[in-house]
């Protein structure tokens, strides 16, 4: 099944960063966004590394860290993290110790007014909201900004919701699906099929239907290092479609 490896890389950009402008002060720490991009949504992972050998003292004038927005190949804004939220109106502080790094997830649904945006390639900005690094005021020139672009996938006809829970080789797999084409999955790392292709029993309907299944993995089978994922597919005949990838572990 190597031909899946290409579609997870795809919804998975994991190495994709973008560049801080750090502006005239010398910070010692990178602010970075990493946009995951999967089948129903795009999970946001918010960086901030403290590059140096001092503790970092960034200070906010609310709970409001970071401010996200995501445009479309236009131009136009379609998410904005802020809209729709309440923060505190306290002064905050987050101190990052030497080489250690404060992250935190957010996620978009592609839904903009009810409705699921065009698939395409879209533009996601994080800046930083921070008034004081270590004490010392930073102006607006110093404003600490990320901009990553990445790939938002056609919506999955036949698939979607398909969550995993559980660790260490015991997993929970929960989805929904519709058609009337069999429904299949493996079990992979992109190199080594931890488990060889299995049906998902389905009505084969028309309308949306739950499924579940337990997938299970001896300890001393899993891989020493990579992500472990799941994909559930269309097959008919020789004919495979409508992929849907999971992430169900990372080693």
């Amino acid at each position: 099944m190597k031909s899946f490896l290409c579609i997870i890389l795809f919804l998975f950009p994991f190495s994709l960063k973008g560049e801080a402008n750090n502006g005239e002060n010398d910070q010692r720490f990178q602010f970075s966004i990493i946009p995951i991009a999967g089948q129903d949504k795009v999970e946001f992972e918010i960086l901030i590394k403290n590059e140096g050998d001092e503790p970092l003292s960034l200070k906010f004038p609310s709970s409001q860290y970071y401010e996200i927005s995501v445009t479309d190949p236009s131009g136009l804004e379609v998410y904005r993290y802020s809209k729709g939220r309440f923060f505190l109106q306290a002064l905050q502080t987050v101190k990052i110790d030497p080489y250690q790094t404060y992250r935190k997830i957010e996620s978009w649904n592609y839904q903009v007014n009810g409705e699921r945006v065009p698939a395409g390639q879209y533009t996601v900005t994080a800046a930083l909201l921070s008034r004081e690094l270590n004490d010392k005021p930073l102006s607006n020139k110093q404003r600490v900004v990320s901009k990553v672009n990445f790939n938002l996938p056609e919506e999955n006809p036949v698939i979607r919701n398909v969550k995993a829970t559980g660790d260490s080789g015991n997993y929970l797999i929960t989805g929904e699906s519709k058609g009337s084409v069999g429904l299949f999955y493996i079990v992979e790392d992109g190199h080594v099929e931890y488990i060889t292709e299995k049906p998902i029993r389905t009505k084969r309907s028309q309308e949306w239907e739950h499924f579940k299944l337990e997938v299970h993995i001896p300890k001393d089978k899993l891989p020493d290092n990579g992500s472990l994922i799941f994909t559930v597919y269309e097959r008919s005949g020789e004919e495979i479609k409508n992929t849907y990838p999971v992430v169900l572990e990372e080693f």
